[in-house]
């Protein structure tokens, strides 16, 4: 099964973008990288991939109006097919307002409401791509492609393809954000042929929404490209410094950096007096997520509070926690010690001073919530600014 290079994933990503602004299909592969030239063909024109015309797929695939592009391999990727798609501006306010809209994923898990909403608008398209490929024999591997909220939905439309159709999927992402829940999650790194979740040290959008949700690779690994510090929006960019297109540049996913996501399954718990060793990074992003779950399992609230995230309640899911914690807070002196210890290191991670400990009641909790998802979200905001 082929695999596309570092720098034909990101090439694609990038293309997604490049391609709202060419009007003709000779124009498109002048334009096209190196690595891709030879290896892929595009078309504006959606008559051009045998047996789809007009309708939703001249919808999506438009350059103009749509949000992504298809191509057919040649020769090494004979057989193979291509689909890279673009984050849009759309998506942004629903996944950086700090509230956990949650609905049904083809799947059968609970997933991003935004993202699952403009994945079913894409389906149709996707459907009549797919299976007139299918008619017309080409089925290899299906490349799946995305930067961003095209990372996200990449994703979905990978797992959807793979369990509607049992055809080899390949998904490649570069500073996506988290699709789904737990379930989600472990049903698509089951499914999925292989994934390439990219990111940059320091890049905001790959860090949310926070847990309950959850990265596919399930504890898998992301190839992390760089080492940026800190958690910046310009880190999220396909150009500029550090630019997912730099770093991706290599022939051999081999010589990139791996790093395995163990936090989320080791437990964390933190003191109080330990608070200043935090800072707003990607380190410590994930690990108050590690620190929050241990902290819920070791006083039994784990399985109701993830449970809870994924039938909905009429609170939003922070509030709904924040009452939790206080609970956990009152039930036990140990617990308060350790409820203290997270919210601390949250502060801190949130740029807060805080010189001593205070009472522990819901609406301070719930502040110190509101906090740390607002320095974040400002950080994912700031890097999604720049999409179309």
């Amino acid at each position: 099964m082929n695999t596309l290079t570092p720098t034909q994933a990101v090439q694609l990503a990038n293309l997604a973008y490049k391609a709202k602004s060419i009007k003709t299909t000779n124009l498109l592969h002048r334009s096209l990288h190196a690595s891709l030239r030879d290896n892929f063909n595009f078309s504006v024109n959606p008559g051009a991939v045998q047996g789809v015309t007009g309708g939703f797929f001249s919808h999506l695939f438009n350059l103009s109006t749509g949000f992504a592009l298809v191509g057919h391999g040649l020769g090494d990727y004979q057989g193979d097919s291509v689909i890279t798609i673009r984050g849009t501006n759309s998506l942004r306010d629903g996944l950086t307002d700090g509230h956990l809209g949650l609905s049904g994923g083809s799947n059968g898990s609970m997933v991003h409401a935004g993202f699952n909403k403009t994945f079913y608008s894409m389906k149709p398209a996707l459907q009549e791509f797919v299976e007139a490929n299918i008619k017309d024999k080409v089925t290899d591997c299906i490349h799946l492609v995305g930067h961003s909220l095209g990372g996200a939905l990449a994703t979905l439309s990978a797992d959807w393809i793979k369990a509607e159709y049992s055809l080899p999927v390949k998904l490649y992402t570069f500073g996506s954000p988290r699709v789904g829940l737990e379930g989600f999650s472990r049903a698509a790194t089951s499914r999925i042929d292989k994934i390439y979740r990219c990111t940059h040290g320091a890049d905001p959008v790959a860090k949310v929404p926070l847990w309950p949700f959850s990265h596919a690779p399930y504890s898998g690994q992301e190839i992390r490209l760089d080492n940026g510090q800190g958690l910046k929006g310009a880190a999220h960019t396909l150009n500029g410094t550090p630019g997912y297109i730099n770093t991706a540049n290599s022939n051999n996913w081999n010589n990139l950096t791996v790093k395995a996501n163990h936090f989320l399954s080791t437990p964390v718990r933190l003191k109080f007096e330990d608070r200043n060793q935090a800072s707003f990074n990607a380190h410590w992003s994930d690990k108050l997520s590690a620190a929050l779950i241990t902290l819920l399992k070791d006083a039994g609230y784990y399985s109701a509070v993830a449970a809870q995230a994924a039938i909905g309640t009429g609170l939003t899911f922070y509030d709904m926690l924040a009452r939790t914690i206080d609970k956990i807070a009152k039930a036990s002196a140990s617990f308060a010690v350790q409820t203290l210890g997270l919210l601390g290191h949250m502060l801190v991670f949130a740029g807060k001073v805080i010189n001593k400990a205070v009472e522990l009641t819901y609406s301070f909790i719930k502040w110190v919530f509101d906090s740390t998802l607002g320095a974040l979200y400002r950080a994912a905001r700031d890097g999604l600014n720049g999409l179309g």
